[in-house]
This record gives structure tokens, C-alpha cells and sequence, in this order.
């Protein structure tokens, strides 16, 4: 268990960084959220044993995923997950992926540990060998032995966020092909889901023949309409600001105007990564929150516009 936990990175899947997104605000993004559970809920005639949620960055995918983490815990529903992060050098590759998701395993599907664990004595050096090999030593081949065993029914979900964010393509598409031919295999109750954006290199793969037949795809576009969340995210923090913040009690009853969150929802483009960036400086601390918003709304991006425009200029702003 020792040499296990020396290869783990703990903030892929239990992480307390700031910089990691959180769980969806209360109340929001409801469809999506429901539209996942169902399909991982999907017991019988099952044909997608692949989803891909994909969008821009920004959209929330994270924050999506990192609740459906929580609602399968709460469900007793086995989930390993791994959240890769471009700018943590601990999770921005694949090396400590099969070495987390075995702990996380070990957790949750305790019979599990005598077949494993052996394994790792056996072979000390396995966490050096390549994905596939990893993969198929201490996961495939252990489900498919415990299953044998124990006849086990329960669905496990195998969860990767942020695949775009780990560090080579070719890496990349290797993961999910490897996950989708175990999956889609039938050789253990399993079930893959990868949040991502859509590049090249990972769109590719779910095109392909073998995977996209086995794939559910769900884009983080306006069907799931999000300025209509992006609205209840800000009049909820709004409402915080005036009751929490040291200025509270200076600001009008009825700020801000309605005008005001509806500029802020436009600016937004759909992404809740401006409205959540946006909030974040408006309740800074020691600082009065109207004229927060004030700076916000004076602020104009420069040069192309983009839908990320806006949030360049309130970043230049920040850190200027």
C-alpha cells in the first residue's frame, strides 16, 4: 500500500486547490446533471457505455463533473475519477493515473484488495510500465476477476475530466481508446465517462468507428440554456453580497438593477467562468462592491472581439 500511495496524486480526485472548479451552484444546471444520472443510472439495454461531455472552456464541465462525483457517493454508486489540471505538474500527465484510480478502488470495492495488492508485490515496477499495460495489471484484469468471484452487479463508473489538459495528445487518445475497449467489452459492469473540449486530437477519437458507436455525446451548448443559470448563479450571490459583505448595508435594496446582471449574463457568452470571476472580484474584501461593479461595467475588451474578450479585460484589470 505504501509503494501504491507514493504514485498517487491525491488532488486528482480530492482536491482543496482554489483553482479547481466547484460543484454547480444549487439549483443550476439541473438538466444536464439529470441527463447524466440517467444514463449512468441506465440499468438494462444499455448501448452507450461511453459519455463525453464537451464544450469551451469555461462552460463548466468541471463543475458539472465534480457533481456527479458527489451524487454517486451519495448513491453508493462506485466511482473513480481522475481530474487532470494543465498547470499541476502532479495531474497534468498520466503517470499517477492507474495508481490513483487503483486507491480510489480499493476504497470503494473493498474485495477488490485481495487481488490486487498481491499484484503490486509481484510486480514493483509496474507503475513504470505503459497505460495499457497498467491499466489491464491492476483494474481490467482484477474487475474481470472479481466479477468471477463474486458475481459483482453493481456499475462502475470510470470518470477522466479535463482530458485536453493533460500534457501529450498522443496520451490523450490512448486513455480513451484503452477505457473504451474495456467498456465496451461487457466484460465487468463498467461505464466511462470523459469531460473535455473538443480538439483535434480527442474529437478524432470519438469519431472513430469503434468508439463512437459505444458513445453518448452531450455538448455544452445553449440546449441546456445556461444564461437562464447564469442569472440564478449571480442573483443568488448578489443576494449574499448584500447580506454578508462589510458594505452590505450600504448598498440599495434593490441593487443591482436588473439591466446591470443582464450586462453581466451577455458578457458571459454562455461561459460560467466570467460570471464566477466577476462575483469573486465584485465581494472582494475591503472593497465596496458597487464600485466593484462599476469597474466592471466600465471595462471594454481591446482588439478582436471574442467571447472571451470580456474576461481578458477584467483579468488585464486584476492583475494589472
Amino acid at each position: 500500500l505504501k509503494h501504491l500511495q507514493a504514485h498517487v496524486a491525491t488532488t486528482a480526485f480530492d482536491s482543496g486547490q482554489h483553482v479547481d472548479a466547484p460543484k454547480c451552484h444549487p439549483n443550476t444546471r439541473q438538466a444536464v446533471l439529470d441527463e447524466i444520472m440517467n444514463w449512468i443510472v441506465l440499468a438494462v439495454a444499455r448501448v452507450q457505455w461511453i459519455l463525453w461531455l464537451n464544450g469551451a472552456a469555461g462552460a463548466g464541465k468541471s463543475a458539472i463533473g465534480r457533481s456527479i462525483v458527489e451524487h454517486c457517493l451519495q448513491r453508493n454508486i462506485p466511482i473513480a475519477r481522475f481530474f487532470f489540471f494543465r498547470t499541476d505538474s502532479t495531474r497534468n500527465n498520466v503517470r499517477p493515473l492507474v495508481a490513483t484510480l487503483v486507491h480510489q478502488l480499493l476504497q470503494s470495492i473493498p474485495d477488490l484488495a485481495p487481488i490486487i495488492i498481491p499484484r503490486i508485490q509481484r510486480d514493483s515496477l509496474i507503475f513504470t510500465k505503459s497505460l495499457e499495460t497498467q491499466f489491464e495489471y491492476l483494474i481490467f484484469d482484477p474487475l474481470r476477476e472479481l466479477k468471477r468471484q463474486s458475481n459483482f452487479l453493481r456499475t462502475l463508473v470510470l470518470f477522466f475530466d479535463g482530458v485536453d489538459e493533460c500534457d501529450n495528445h498522443k496520451d490523450q487518445a490512448s486513455l480513451i481508446r484503452i477505457v473504451a475497449d474495456f467498456v465496451g467489452s461487457n466484460s465487468f459492469p463498467a461505464i466511462a465517462f470523459f469531460a473535455s473540449r473538443t480538439e483535434s486530437q480527442i474529437s478524432t477519437v470519438f469519431r472513430s468507428s469503434a468508439v463512437s458507436k459505444i458513445t453518448l455525446q452531450l455538448a455544452l451548448d445553449d440546449n441546456y440554456l445556461p444564461d437562464d443559470d447564469i442569472r440564478l448563479f449571480l442573483n443568488d450571490s448578489f443576494t449574499d453580497i448584500k447580506n454578508t459583505h462589510q458594505f452590505g448595508p450600504l448598498l440599495p435594496s434593490d441593487w443591482p438593477a436588473a439591466p446591470d446582471v443582464q450586462e453581466i449574463i451577455a458578457k458571459s457568452s454562455g461561459q460560467f467562468i466570467y460570471a464566477s470571476v466577476v462575483i469573486n472580484f465584485i465581494s472582494t474584501p475591503d472593497l465596496h462592491p458597487g464600485q466593484q461593479l462599476e469597474i466592471v461595467r466600465g471595462l471594454r475588451p481591446r482588439g478582436r472581439l471574442t467571447p472571451f474578450a470580456q474576461l481578458d479585460a477584467l483579468y488585464r484589470h486584476i492583475f494589472s
